[in-house]
């Protein structure tokens, strides 16, 4: 049956996307990890610049799949590889609790919504739970007032630049046919490609 071969076609392209997406971010992780954990403990200021690396990932398999699941399957791939660093099964955690609280606001919407203000949204609410997090397991309260704006400041702002990278990532793959027939029917909104600008796959909604 046509219909049938169709569907386990696309279940493998996006299995494969996802798996391919990860691995990528996995080996990109392992050594990423490593300095993560060496500048944790000796100079958190910059350990707070590195959060961006970890939403790179996630953010480009939803832009590019736009369909369910796919943020916590590439990051469970991304895990799978990123153990190998010195953190071992943790990076598996961290990464799952990545893309699942990047994907719990396209859950909200029902997948029905993949606006590229939608990713920024998700990336400032996980991203502003992890500072508060972080900012108490540095005890950054016991530092100079400077400090402790600028591992805030640095947390947001590489988790908003993560999210501009994976989105215009998933813009120039989208170009170069990597997601056709792939991604679900959308409804192109001409106001959010405006604003989205070159970094963005502007897409309202999946029809």
């Amino acid at each position: 049956m046509p219909s049938t071969t169709r569907r386990q076609s696309l279940t493998t392209r996006y299995l494969m996307t996802c798996a391919a997406i990860g691995a990528a971010t996995g080996v990109l992780l392992v050594p990423a990890n490593f300095v993560a954990a060496a500048l944790a403990s000796t100079v958190p200021v910059l350990y707070s610049a590195m959060l961006g690396l970890w939403i790179v990932g996630p953010v480009l398999a939803l832009a590019l799949v736009r369909r369910p699941g796919a943020a916590v399957l590439t990051m469970l791939v991304a895990g799978v590889i990123s153990s190998a660093s010195l953190l071992g099964a943790s990076s598996i955690l961290t990464c799952l609790m990545v893309g699942a609280a990047l994907e719990v606001a396209f859950l909200v919407t029902l997948y029905r919504v993949w606006a590229p203000w939608l990713f920024y949204v998700a990336t400032f609410v996980f991203s502003a739970l992890y500072t508060w997090s972080a900012f108490v397991a540095f005890d950054a309260a016991s530092m100079a007032p400077v400090v402790q704006v600028l591992i805030v400041a640095l947390m947001m702002v590489s988790s908003l630049v993560g999210t501009w990278a994976g989105l215009l990532l998933a813009r120039r793959l989208e170009r170069a046919g990597v997601a056709r027939g792939l991604a679900p029917t959308r409804r192109v909104a001409a106001a959010d490609a405006g604003a989205a600008g070159e970094g963005s796959p502007a897409v309202a909604g999946q029809g």
